[in-house]
């Protein structure tokens, strides 16, 4: 199809060239058959450029039904290579974005070479795309290379416009198939849903059928007494318990109302508090687990633990009680409360005895404190018969005498009184106490002992402690028995200074502490059984002092415990609350 035909042979051959490129053209469909558009816009293409010797044919689809825009060029061989959506850029400069105002035909310069370029649009009016075929020849386009150009560009444009229906058919039924699979797994959950929920409704219709079987049983076997009544208060129903618990049959009291189980002076009560519970929905007392005082047959009073329940019944309300008797309970109660009272009492007594032989422990220097005074008395008292058997009765000189034996008689008066109240038999008497003053007058009664075995006595005390509330021999007691044994614990010692130590300060969480540490032999393994009642290390002890110390420290709120101390020794410490006072 390079030259004119010259005579009317090769005119024929012609013909019947573009006849046949004119069928090829007419059976490309078949081979679109299903394809996708890109398919369709590439076999397009070859059959074009090789038909119809073109130079480049080049096609552009645009976006439609979901389909991404297509750009695709062909060249010849003998051509240069260029990328599609450049042809695409030069193309629309030269004939512009509208295709309704394209020429049929134009010829312009492309990369130094004059060339023609036909454009057709794919669709009616171009609403698909567009194709444009070029070629250098000075005769292009042909007659019949406008048509075979024509009829191709429509069958692309029906090969095209059925393959985005299928694309769109595919999608229309992928989307539906896609929506049905959704809807057949919402369905099949919500059939799963409804199945599961009748199920759960008839379990809870069976359970209910079965706890209404099995509640008679409940309540005819049931130890406590089962009563229901109605809104009147009038007794509907009575288990056997009743009869055992009250003493009345079952006939005496269904029927009859509630309050003959109640004795005199709790009827009119609970006839008010029921009568405003039904007007308000308000109640004067729980009704779970509450004790009260119920009423037998024969007018015996006793107490019971009542629980109650409502249920509505055909528009009815209908009241059912548990009532327990907790007679034996309460017997136990009390007897339990006896017996803490015993303990207490047994517990003070050994305090007591514990107190008698700390006190024996220091029967020297106790004597020793009440000797120097009553010698003294002795002295002034045979100083003022010298002078009477002297005649020398001088004023200022008896005085004097007299003073300094009223001052010694005094002194002894006052160890005598300290030791009476450390031994005497009284129940336990808490006060605010300034901690300090009692750990003086405890130095005080020890005080011979220090000095007997050779113990240097150092005290850090705090000023302006908050007072405790405590019994102050209890803590005499207390303190008095630590010394002591940190005494003894150093009896042993000849290699190192005898040191005791007395310390009181407010601890971390606001409490008074008082530790009482030695230099003595320490523990040993034995930290942990120190307060173990009888456990004692001493040839003599009855390991009965740091127990008893224990529960007096305990009995106010506070805490006793020992540790190690450094280098050598023990420290014994305990924590008292604060009351919030303290001295002026």
């Amino acid at each position: 199809m390079n030259a004119q035909p010259q005579d009317l042979a090769e005119e024929i051959k012609y013909l019947q060239r573009c006849a046949n490129d004119l069928v090829s053209v007419l059976a490309l469909p078949a081979m679109w058959s299903g394809g996708e558009p890109s398919h369709i816009i590439h076999t397009l293409l070859d059959a074009l450029l090789g038909m119809l010797q073109l130079d480049l044919v080049y096609v552009q689809l645009k976006e439609m039904g979901g389909q991404a825009p297509i750009e695709m060029v062909r060249f010849a061989r003998s051509q240069k290579q260029v990328a599609s959506h450049e042809i695409g850029d030069v193309l629309k400069q030269w004939l512009g974005a509208d295709p309704q105002e394209w020429p049929p035909l134009m010829r312009n310069t492309l990369d130094g070479r004059d060339i023609s370029i036909v454009p057709l649009g794919l669709g009616l009016q171009g609403e698909i795309g567009v194709i444009l075929a070029g070629a250098e020849r000075a005769d292009f386009p042909r007659q019949t290379e406008r048509l075979i150009l024509s009829v191709a560009a429509n069958q692309a444009s029906i090969g095209l416009q059925e393959a985005l229906l299928r694309n769109e058919q595919k999608r229309v039924a992928s989307e539906l198939d896609r929506r049905v699979a959704q809807r057949t797994t919402e369905l099949a959950v919500a059939n799963e849903e409804l199945r599961k929920e009748i199920a759960d409704r008839k379990h809870a219709e069976e359970d209910r059928r079965s706890s209404d079987e099995k509640y008679p049983v409940i309540v005819e076997v049931a130890n406590d007494a089962v009563v229901s009544m109605d809104e009147k208060g009038d007794i509907l129903l009575a288990n056997p318990a009743t009869r055992r618990i009250f003493g009345y049959d079952k006939v005496e009291i269904v029927g009859k109302p509630l309050t003959m189980l109640m004795p005199e002076m709790m009827r009119k009560l609970h006839e008010n508090g029921f009568k405003r519970y039904l007007a308000t929905g308000k109640r004067h007392l729980n009704w779970q687990g509450v004790e009260v005082t119920a009423q037998r047959k024969d007018g015996q009073a006793f107490p019971v633990e009542v629980s109650f329940g409502e249920m509505t019944s055909d528009g009815h309300k209908i009241f059912t009680g548990f009532i327990r008797d907790i007679s034996e309970k309460k017997k136990a109660e009390e007897a339990l409360r006896a017996s803490e009272r015993s303990l207490q009492m047994t517990q003070a007594e050994l305090a007591r005895v514990s107190r008698l032989t700390t006190m024996g422990e220091l029967a020297a220097s106790i004597a020793h404190e009440v000797n120097q005074p009553l010698t003294a008395v002795v002295n002034n008292g045979s100083a003022c018969l010298r002078l009477l058997a002297n005649r020398n009765l001088e004023p200022e000189v008896l005085r004097r005498a007299l003073e300094g034996i009223v001052a010694d008689g005094t002194r002894a008066s006052t160890v005598l009184a300290r030791i009476r109240a450390f031994i005497r038999k009284e129940p336990a008497e808490k006060n605010e106490l300034d901690i300090n003053e009692v750990i003086q007058e405890v130095l005080v009664l020890a005080g011979r002992e220090v000095d007997e075995n050779q113990v240097l006595l150092d005290h850090q005390l705090t000023t302006d402690l908050p007072f405790v509330l405590a019994d102050r021999v209890q803590l005499q007691q207390v303190l008095l028995n630590l010394i002591i044994n940190g005494i003894e614990a150093m009896t042993t010692v000849t290699n190192r200074p005898r040191l005791l130590w007395v310390q009181s300060r407010i601890d971390e969480s606001g409490d008074v502490l008082i530790a009482v540490s030695d230099s003595g032999t320490g523990f040993g393994l034995e930290v942990g059984r120190v307060f173990t009642p009888f456990f004692t290390t001493k040839a003599n002890g009855m390991g009965m002092g740091l127990s008893i110390s224990r529960s007096l420290v305990e009995s106010h709120g506070g805490r006793l415990w020992a540790t190690p101390n450094s280098p050598h020794g023990a420290v014994f410490s305990f924590t008292l609350p604060a009351t919030g006072g303290s001295p002026s």
